[in-house]
């Protein structure tokens, strides 16, 4: 009889061990909090802690989550002129990619993820800028083609479009409709709603673009949906829509 507790705490262990290994949804919402608080220390430290968790315990589910989470955080550093880290970050991030690719080359997703991959290159990368530039469109086109219902596919495109310059082909006015169109898939496509950073993210690239085309009114509705939605939104609750109001007193 004294062998049966420690029976019963190996399996209890084992069992512990093997509800983690496969619950990589538990960082989801850490990193959707990260976001909504503009708390990307945080953001980092649990981007590293699934990185640390990944070299342990492999598995497709929390690879793609790593390389979701180091889009976000690349983004942000590319933002505020943190160049070297957003390289470090980028090439890490590159190789993820590459590996869950290979694993399931058809996930349009993945490739939604690797144009905006080779859109951050023509950032750090300018003298290559044409290059990746076209590359990040090859990228996504195959995103789109896999799955034209691909809301991340979609909400890239729109990026695209607002941030190339027009030289290339850039153009505000159609971004407008291309974001439009990823944040109706969103919303019309089970769970991808749920404490979601990128649906989030895609509503105020939206804001941004309406305001940045004079569709001034219809930008007001895209930050009070926002609100709506994530009153504790930091970036539009203190920032965004602040700043929209304000311009509207003149």
């Amino acid at each position: 009889m004294k062998f049966l507790p420690v029976v019963l705490i190996f399996c209890s262990i084992s069992l512990i061990s093997q509800d983690r290994a496969g619950n990589t949804g538990e960082y989801r919402p850490e990193i959707y909090h990260a976001y909504l608080d503009s708390r990307m220390d945080r953001w980092k430290d649990v981007l590293d802690e699934m990185e640390t968790r990944y070299a342990a315990e492999p598995g497709n589910e929390l690879l793609y989550e790593i390389c979701e989470a180091s889009y976000g955080y690349i983004a942000w550093c590319i933002s505020v002129k943190r160049k070297q880290e957003a390289g470090i970050r980028l090439d890490r991030a590159q190789e993820y990619l590459d590996e869950f690719l290979k694993l399931d080359g058809t996930n349009a997703r993945a490739w939604a993820l690797q144009g905006a991959f080779y859109g951050f290159r023509v950032g750090l990368e300018p003298l290559k800028a044409a290059f990746y530039g076209r590359r990040s469109y090859e990228a996504n086109e195959k995103a789109l083609k896999l799955d034209p219902g691909e809301p991340q596919a979609w909400m890239e495109k729109a990026h695209i479009a607002f941030y190339k310059p027009a030289v290339f082909g850039g153009s505000d006015h159609e971004a407008v409709p291309l974001y439009e169109r990823a944040v109706w898939l969103f919303e019309n496509t089970p769970g991808r709603m749920k404490e979601s950073w990128i649906y989030l993210n895609c509503l105020a690239g939206l804001g941004i673009a309406c305001e940045k085309t004079g569709q001034v009114s219809m930008a007001g509705e895209v930050y009070r949906k926002i609100l709506r939605l994530e009153p504790a939104f930091s970036w539009v609750r203190d920032e965004l829509y602040p700043e929209y109001l304000e311009k509207r007193r003149y």
